[in-house]
């Protein structure tokens, strides 16, 4: 939002508590919709799919008949690269068949094709994001636990780890949003963004430790040893977070838009690193 303003912008926060009647129609360009039930570190349902349905499509529909009500030009959904799967062979497409491989994905993808049906003979256009992982000050879940490890002051058994992994800072990702609510060619559309430029864990975990001035400290342990030691660990999913490959192809953000990640890779993680408040 702030980024938002930043440009110019007029920006209304829409909550849960927001009453609607309070909302002026035909007054908005585009509604940009957030909100989400992601990761959830200590799930307390057993069977926890209703409650992803309820937050990420139920209310997600909510939304769109909320910006047709309001007469909203663009809608833009944040949904995210999970639905290509979580495990790339070669970097992901907006082409590729979706792969959702849990109930956070599988909801996102169930909620990108109900918005679709809803708009597909509306006024309203819409607009479908998949990031990967964002990062910025003050993140939570993945990142949040990764940011924590490298400010330990011991080795890491990470030095050995060669894949490739897509992430994306949160002033590119809000500058990509940006760009969607007014340009022409991201109606109907569906984009895969990342920061365009693919780092291993072990390249990762360096310069995070090189923006809080300490010595890398990193192990060349195997990956075959890796992930027999998770394994043991009870941390299987860890196998995926930290050894495989999750690319992204951003072709077509920068055909279509002519977009470009306006922040650096390595800018992006010294912004994450300094205003992070521990």
């Amino acid at each position: 939002m702030a980024h938002l303003k930043r440009g110019g912008h007029t920006v209304t926060s829409i909550q849960r508590h927001t009453q609607h009647n309070e909302l002026n129609t035909g007054s908005y360009d585009c509604l940009i919709h957030l909100a989400a039930r992601a990761h959830v570190v200590r799930e307390t349902v057993q069977y926890p799919y209703p409650e992803f349905k309820e937050a990420n499509v139920d209310y997600s529909m909510k939304m769109a008949q909320l910006a047709r009500q309001l007469q909203v030009r663009r809608f833009i959904f944040l949904s995210t690269i999970g639905v290509n799967g979580h495990i790339s062979q070669q970097p992901f497409t907006e082409s590729d068949t979706p792969k959702p491989h849990n109930d956070y994905a599988r909801t996102k993808w169930e909620a990108e094709l109900a918005l679709k049906a809803f708009f597909e003979k509306s006024e309203t256009v819409l607009t479908i994001i998949r990031p990967p992982l964002v990062y910025g000050p003050n993140p939570k879940a993945n990142f949040k636990a990764l940011l924590s490890l490298c400010r330990s002051p011991f080795p890491l058994p990470l030095g050995a780890i060669h894949n490739r992994r897509s992430l994306i800072g949160i002033d590119n990702l809000c500058q990509f949003i940006a760009l969607c609510c007014h340009h022409p060619a991201a109606a109907h559309q569906t984009f895969l963004i990342s920061d365009d430029h693919d780092v291993s864990i072990t390249e990762l975990v360096a310069l995070i430790r090189k923006a809080l001035h300490h010595a890398p400290w990193l192990v060349p342990i195997p990956t075959s040893v890796l992930k027999i030691i998770f394994s043991l660990l009870g941390k299987r999913n860890l196998n995926e977070q930290l050894l495989a490959d999750l690319q992204i192809d951003t072709s077509k953000a920068k055909q279509l838009l002519n977009w470009g990640p306006a922040i650096s890779f390595d800018e992006g993680i010294k912004r994450a690193v300094t205003n992070h408040v521990a």
